[in-house]
Parts: structure tokens; sequence; C-alpha cells
């Protein structure tokens, strides 16, 4: 016969199970507008360099400041969701002086797909090479998509000013509408 501790203990262990996932996501802090990005550091794999041709990782953190317009994407280590904010990258190049902004691509590799892991990390350090300047950063374990409140899946596209605070934030794809607004808020902090 169980004991009536042992079913309070076991009762006990599946209310913390349950309430773990609400307090953990408490802990989140989703970016806002006008106030700058909530801290993050990837050590795990982290920011790819380029030197040489050589490629190597360094930690990366969201307190580093370019100075001027910075546009941060985070998403899941997935083709599909590598596309998510392309559209106004594009824009971006086709519109601004490379000069003026700065990228920096994060992708969650905790969210690629089993076994995909080696492709994600060959495909975003080839697009390191094709472009030096932009900052390329792999998320191992997920730690944006669990400090930012993203979820597992998760993706978002951020434009901080020169001092580091939210002017736009966006999870979803953009429309048309959005994309314009965007892009003119950007202008706006390069002063074009």
């Amino acid at each position: 016969m169980i004991s009536q501790h042992f079913l309070t203990r076991i009762l006990h262990c599946l209310v913390v199970l349950t309430l773990l996932p609400v307090a953990l996501a408490a802990n989140a802090s989703s970016p806002e507008v006008g106030n700058p990005l909530p801290a993050v550091v990837i050590e795990e794999k982290g920011e790819i360099t380029l030197s040489q041709d050589e490629l190597n990782y360094v930690a990366w953190s969201s307190s580093a400041n370019p100075g001027k317009a910075h546009v941060l994407q985070y998403f899941p280590g997935t083709q599909s969701a590598s596309k998510i904010f392309e559209p106004f990258t594009d824009l971006l190049q086709d519109n601004l002086e490379t000069n003026t902004y700065h990228v920096t691509t994060l992708v969650n590799l905790d969210a690629a797909m089993w076994g995909t892991t080696g492709f994600v990390v060959s495909q975003v350090e080839s697009k390191k090479k094709e472009f030096p300047l932009a900052t390329m950063v792999l998320d191992k374990d997920g730690t944006g998509a669990s400090t930012w409140g993203l979820g597992d899946k998760g993706s978002v596209l951020v434009v901080l000013d020169q001092d580091g605070l939210i002017r736009y934030v966006t999870q979803a794809a953009m429309s048309d509408e959005e994309l314009s607004q965007t892009l003119e808020i950007v202008r706006s902090i390069v002063g074009q």
C-alpha cells in the first residue's frame, strides 16, 4: 500500500513541474519600443568572426552597441524561418548605404530540426563570408528565445537607435506597409 506521505510528495512534485514553465516565462522580458533590448549573452558558439578567411567564435552580448542604426533579427535555425525578415533586410540594402546601419543576425540552433544543425551552421558561416561586416551569431542553447520570451520557435526583428533604444519590434513577417514604415524609422535614425 502507498503511504499518504508518498502521495503528497508526488502531488507536490507534479504541481512544481506544472508551474515551472510559467515561472520561467515570467522571467522572460519581451523587447518593447522605447526600452533597451533585454540583456542576452551568448557564450556557447556565439558570434562568428572572420580573419583572413578563417572563422572563429567569440562570446556575444546584446549590450554591444554599434553606435548607429542597428537591426537585430533572431529566428530559429530552419530554412523557412531564415526568410521571415529577408524582405526587410533586402529593402535596407536597396535603399540605404550599408555603412549607415548595422545588421546582427542571431540563429537559434536549439530550434533547428533534429540532424540539421551542422547544415545550419555551415549556411550561417557562408553568409558571414558573403557579408563580412554583418554580425552573425549562433545561439546554441536558445538563450535569446528564452530571455526575450519568444518560445521555442519564435522570431523577432528589432530596430535600435544609436543609443541602444528600441524604435521598432515585430515577431511576425512584415506587411508592405510595415516594411515602408520601418524603413522610414531606420532612415530617421541614420539621418537620410
